[in-house]
């Protein structure tokens, strides 16, 4: 039914229209009678779905707008098949951590042993700043989320031993024995638990009602003055810090973690802990860290392989060992690796370039994100005689080689192939019958301001070219080389 709205002539508690017939409003001028005004984005008119999609303007808990100043800290999914044990560490493992189809799953195996458990946390920790909010994100789902006689949590959750009944410091999400959700604030081994109250959550989606066997959006933000526990962007608890505490926690600094607990034998199914991304982040402080910094922090500096692809460094260094002798070719490589400890037999060959190091960047699959290698900088150490002197004076080229989708150095550009674009890096010189332990020193090239971009599935070169090659084949040279980077 329509509602006529006619102008009222500025006359006593009657409404005003314009000529146009908008309605003239003013809000109140006096602060008590004020009412409020949702202030929203308009994300898109909705000219192709039909609807407008409108999301509101958030402010943190410091009443600072949230305008893009977030710094990550911590980000990762769990491509592959391998856990990143340089990022990841199981503490007292009874039951099994696994890797499979985009998730890490805690009690992979499916223990229903009493006293079995894993509980998984980064090796780094993660600081609270006073008056700036650290966001944790995590995506996770649950299986056998209502059996009994086990106890699965996650958040910011630090312990020294698998089957502790208490985590010692944390703020953390508690699945309970039969199904019971809680926010749980423990303060250095005294904690308190808050009933999560789910039904009005929707589904992540936005179709249907919240479910913990489904992938869901948990988040914690913690603030010095209050915590606030949210599910798929709704809040559903909200904690005051206690008077007599300086934070939630007692450290400053606490691990990611993650842990299924079988308290007795587990009916009907094992529990599990399926978690496919987390993310950590610092909010309102416009830090200005360096973004190879912040990926270094997440485990993804040069210096280790990448998540899901093995969990080892990307060097050529055995403990206590020294290096396998490189065979030197234009075709295959020497080592590789990215990088490290090198030796090689004297050759008579001259003016050939030899793949000393010849790295490959993982390709990206369906199943593992392909990540562009960066290089900032290279160090060639000292190279150093350590057999028996050559005849001949030498002098060593060095190069790198970028982005060739062949290890061969032979490649040439093409529709399907691509060659290495090779950067003069230096050069090294030994006089004639040079004695043991004579060294040619080193040199450090710095490409910060302009990195060395390697894409997925091609390699990085570390190459080398000999004049006046040794009249003996006792020679033998030794030395390193350091590439510094990131993979993002």
């Amino acid at each position: 039914m329509g509602v006529q709205i006619k102008s009222g002539n500025n006359s006593a508690g009657l409404a005003n229209v314009s000529a146009t017939y908008e309605l003239q409003v003013v809000t109140p001028q006096t602060e008590e009678n004020a009412g409020f005004v949702q202030l929203s984005s308009e994300v898109d008119p909705g000219n192709v779905l039909g609807t407008r999609t409108v999301l509101p303007l958030e402010v943190s808990d410091d009443y600072r707008l949230r305008v893009g100043l977030d710094q990550a800290l911590f980000n990762t999914g769990f491509e592959g098949t391998n856990v990143n044990t340089g990022v990841f560490q199981q503490v007292a493992v009874t039951a099994t951590v696994t890797q499979l189809g985009g998730f890490m799953i805690v009690n992979g195996g499916s223990s229903t042993t009493s006293g079995q458990g894993n509980y998984i946390r980064t090796y780094r920790h993660f600081p609270t700043y006073g008056t700036y909010p650290v966001y944790v994100d995590v995506w996770l789902r649950e299986v056998g989320y209502a059996s009994v006689n086990v106890v699965s949590e996650w958040g910011l959750l630090y312990l020294t031993a698998v089957a502790t009944a208490t985590p010692l410091d944390g703020v953390f999400w508690r699945r309970l024995s039969g199904g019971a959700l809680r926010g749980v604030i423990n303060y250095n081994g005294t904690e308190t638990e808050y009933t999560i109250d789910t039904t009005n959550v929707p589904a992540r989606d936005g179709v249907g009602v919240y479910d913990p066997a489904e992938v869901n959006h948990y988040l914690i933000v913690y603030h010095n003055d209050v915590i606030r526990f949210w599910i798929n962007d709704v809040l559903v608890a909200s904690v005051d810090c206690p008077a007599n505490q300086q934070g939630f926690t007692n450290s400053s600094n606490t691990p990611l973690g993650f842990r299924v607990i079988n308290t007795n034998t587990v009916t009907p199914a094992a529990r599990q802990l399926q978690i496919g991304f987390v993310n950590v982040s610092m909010g309102d402080q416009d830090t200005n860290k360096p973004w190879p910094h912040v990926l270094a922090g997440m485990g993804q500096g040069a210096y280790m392989t990448q998540m899901g692809t093995a969990t080892a460094q990307t060097a050529n260094w055995a403990n206590s060992a020294a290096p396998a002798s490189a065979t030197l070719s234009n075709t295959a490589a020497g080592y590789t690796t990215l990088g490290g400890q090198y030796q090689f037999v004297a050759s008579a060959t001259n003016e050939t370039d030899w793949a000393l190091f010849a790295y490959l960047n993982p390709a990206g699959t369906a199943a593992l994100s392909g990540k562009t290698l960066y290089v900032t900088g290279i160090r060639i150490s000292k190279m150093v005689v350590t057999g028996a002197a050559g005849v001949n004076a030498t002098m060593f080229f060095w190069a790198a080689g970028i982005g060739s989708s062949a290890v061969s150095l032979a490649t040439t550009d093409s529709t399907t192939a691509s060659s290495p674009k090779r950067i003069p890096l230096g050069v090294q010189s030994f006089l004639a019958a040079a004695p043991i332990a004579t060294a040619a020193d080193g040199f450090d090239i710095d490409f910060d301001n302009a990195p060395l971009v390697v894409p997925a599935g091609t390699y990085f070169h570390i190459i080398l070219k000999q004049l006046n090659g040794a009249a003996t084949g006792s020679l033998i040279w030794r030395g390193q080389v350091t590439v510094m980077g990131y993979f993002e």
